[in-house]
């Protein structure tokens, strides 16, 4: 054993050769362990194996990182290594401790991370925080520009530039919470100072808002703050005087749970002259009340609700909520599709009896709990749901996890592969080159993409452009076919109005 070798690590007897090739496993590549390791003429094989027991053992990651300091992430690997910049040398003394490295090993291993990190992201720019190469497999890639964009134009730490970014690519504060191994409360936290932060200036502003009624941070189908819309208190669906009685008659949106299943069975809106309270007190609940069976057409949805009450008991609750904007036609029906797409992200199907589905159909009895195999149903029979990463830019590639074609104006629409069934969307391009204040003209789905661009290319001309994706898994049966593609449009639609505050332009 070499007198250099020691320079690492304190104990003698903990510096034991490493089997197999040392470098194996180095979250820093070997040109830079073994130059720097050069300079502090210690061992290179000992120097690796330091930086590999720092990150098999996350002494320095994710969590201590975004946690007590502002980190910037700069670039990431194909192997899931998360390159970051931080004002955070006391986290190599810490680190050095736990494992027993030498003044010169802990040194040695914070300048490998650093040149790592300059090396990977170049190092024009003069950069005063040191470099942290951390484990990050399901960071995703293609947020680290905007993060450093959002960083530049707003007056956002690091980290709530970070997680803001982040709620754009992944559905919650829980998904991202697991991203950064940190609290769910400081994601939430952050997300709610952004929310503030719009108000402040209108560079700000436009960077950061998401217009509209709706917000991220309660995504709970049953909360009473969901997508944060006051709702009401839950009503006993089949309590028909009170509903007559508390339910107000002004236009907005409905929830139907049960008192013992997951997620939600149904969502509705309503326009009426009575409001609410003439679609659900008059209509809904006379459907599902076993007094008032020979009404119960006047809802569409009544019928296979009192089914499932049939089937496994319990009973049907509804909360309703009439924000303002519900007056308007397009606004209040964009919010019922953005409601059902998020319940179909958090829950992970469809509400049980939405888009004329009747689950309790298909019981069979032959599980244990009926509830599960209503659930079971549930998922089986609900159109895949699209991952939302990224969801804040309505025009990307890879809007919402599908594998879009690259835009291309209408006068080009003959380029693409017209087999199978299609969703497309349809835009101007926008001249101020801001991708989150973008709005979409049309989108849909289509089971002739050459007919329908066709049809488009006659009514906005050859230069709106268009994207169009296909459609995969889709059921061989007419009727549940039609329905997925209901589904699908939902989640479109839905993703777009939570991003930009409005429908799409010819939607609705």
């Amino acid at each position: 054993m070499s007198d250099n070798e020691c320079h690492v690590y304190q104990d003698r007897r903990v510096n034991t050769s490493y089997v197999g090739d040392p470098f194996v496993g180095v979250p820093v590549s070997r040109d830079i362990v073994e130059s720097v390791a050069a300079q502090h003429s210690i061992e290179a094989d000992s120097l690796a194996r330091a930086l590999r027991e720092v990150r098999n053992k996350s002494l320095i990651g994710t969590e201590i990182l975004f946690t007590g300091f502002d980190p910037l992430p700069v670039g990431r690997n194909d192997d899931g290594l998360l390159y970051v910049l931080a004002e955070a040398d006391g986290c190599w003394d810490a680190a050095a401790d736990q494992i027993g490295l030498t003044e010169d090993g802990r040194d040695a291993v914070a300048t490998a991370h650093d040149r790592q990190v300059k090396k990977a992201v170049g190092d024009d720019e003069e950069w005063i925080s040191s470099g942290f190469v951390v484990s990050c497999s399901e960071f995703p890639t293609d947020a680290i520009d905007d993060i450093v964009t959002v960083v530049g134009k707003t007056r956002l730490t690091n980290r709530q530039a970070t997680i803001w970014i982040l709620s754009q690519y992944v559905p919650g504060s829980d998904a991202i919470a697991r991203i950064l191994s940190v609290p769910d409360s400081i994601v939430r936290s952050d997300l709610a100072t952004v929310d503030r932060t719009t108000r402040r200036s209108a560079e700000e502003t436009r960077t950061l808002d998401v217009p509209g009624p709706l917000t991220r941070l309660e995504p709970d189908p049953q909360s009473s703050t969901w997508m944060g819309l006051g709702w009401s208190r839950w009503f006993d669906l089949r309590d028909w005087e009170t509903l007559r009685k508390e339910l107000p008659r002004r236009p907005g949106l409905y929830r139907v749970r049960h008192s013992r299943l997951p997620g939600l069975m149904y969502i509705g809106e309503s326009g009426a002259e009575g409001g609410v309270r003439q679609r659900v007190g008059l209509g809904l609940s006379a459907g599902v009340n076993e007094a008032d069976r020979q009404t119960g057409d006047k809802h569409g949805a009544a019928r296979p609700l009192r089914r499932i009450t049939d089937v496994v008991g319990g009973q049907m609750e509804v909360s309703v909520s009439t924000p303002p904007i519900s007056s308007n036609r397009r606004h209040r029906r964009a919010i019922e599709a953005t409601l059902v797409a998020i319940c179909r992200r958090e829950v992970g199907w469809t509400p049980m009896v939405q888009l004329n589905r009747e689950p309790a159909e298909h019981v069979s009895g032959s599980y244990d709990e009926l509830e599960q195999e209503l659930k079971h149903i549930s998922e089986q029979t609900s159109y895949t749901v699209p991952t939302w990463q990224p969801w804040r830019d309505v025009t990307a590639p890879r809007w919402l996890g599908l594998d879009w074609t690259e835009a291309r104006p209408l006068s080009e629409r003959d380029m693409i592969d017209s087999g199978g069934v299609h969703a497309f969307r349809l835009w101007r391009e926008d001249t101020t080159g801001e991708r989150w204040n973008r709005t979409i003209q049309e989108m849909g789905t289509t089971r002739s993409i050459s007919s329908r661009l066709f049809k488009l290319q006659n009514e906005y001309g050859d230069d709106v452009c268009f994207s169009v994706v296909n459609l995969d898994g889709l059921s061989s049966d007419t009727q549940r076919r039609s329905r997925e593609l209901d589904e699908a449009r939902h989640d479109l639609i839905g993703a777009h109005y939570l991003a930009t505050g409005v429908p799409p332009e010819a939607q609705f």
